[in-house]
């Protein structure tokens, strides 16, 4: 049947993601690694605050990871901020111009995940953003297609609230579904700070290596 002419289907409750890859990433990630692993071992970089967050054989460093001066830290900070200028001017619909003025805060740290380890439901309350880039994500467990996995939850509370074949097979955006990202050596992956999120069980061998940040913005007015 034909539907009426004046039907008019939009999207509105959406959820911005972004990825990006760096570029012959192999370099950086190496070193990036080996200052991790050497930094691991001493007490003066290890996290001592416990947060409310649930993480099982994973080792997380200060939140002050962009401060350090060491060179791979810096071109990797320098490449977490390039893309949330570039995403904050694409979803904001403002000008580059306005956005190289802000003032951008952060959080920053790294988690070294082994055998079997993983972090539990969690969002980022008082930032605006969050990102996540992949070290290395340690061997794949072929019999365990989501280990290690970064997945992100539906915010829409009710969504699953009645199922039916009406609702129950939506296509793209409108979907209610988990949005999974499979770890990917030099991936950047950023996201609103709000949404509920958590890592899969690593299952695989060797260790998964990641930077996150939490970002918050402040605009200082026109110089």
């Amino acid at each position: 049947m034909k539907p009426p002419e004046n039907i008019h289907v939009f999207p509105r409750f959406a959820c911005p993601f972004v990825i990006r890859q760096f570029p012959q990433s192999d370099s950086l990630n190496q070193q990036l690694k080996s200052l991790f692993m050497e930094r691991e071992s001493d007490p003066r970089y290890q996290e001592e605050i416990p947060t409310v967050t649930l993480k099982v054989n994973t080792f997380e460093s200060h939140f002050d990871l962009f401060k350090w001066s060491d060179k791979p830290v810096q071109t990797l900070c320098n490449f977490c901020y390039q893309s949330l200028g570039q995403t904050i001017v694409e979803v904001n619909g403002v000008a580059a111009s306005e956005v190289a003025r802000y003032q951008v805060n952060s959080h920053a740290w790294y988690h070294i995940t082994r055998g079997g380890g993983y972090m539990g439901v969690h969002n980022h309350p008082m930032a605006s953003w969050s990102g996540v880039y992949v070290v290395d994500p340690g061997d794949k467990d072929p019999d365990n297609r989501e280990s290690g996995t970064l997945r992100f939850y539906d915010p829409r509370n009710s969504v699953n609230m009645f199922m039916d074949p009406a609702n129950s097979h939506f296509v793209d955006p409108y979907a209610a579904s988990v949005q999974v990202f499979e770890p990917i050596a030099g991936r950047l992956v950023m996201f609103p700070s709000y949404l509920m999120h958590d890592v899969a069980p690593f299952t695989g061998s060797g260790t998964r290596i990641v930077v996150a940040f939490n970002a918050w913005i402040n605009d200082p007015g026109p110089a």
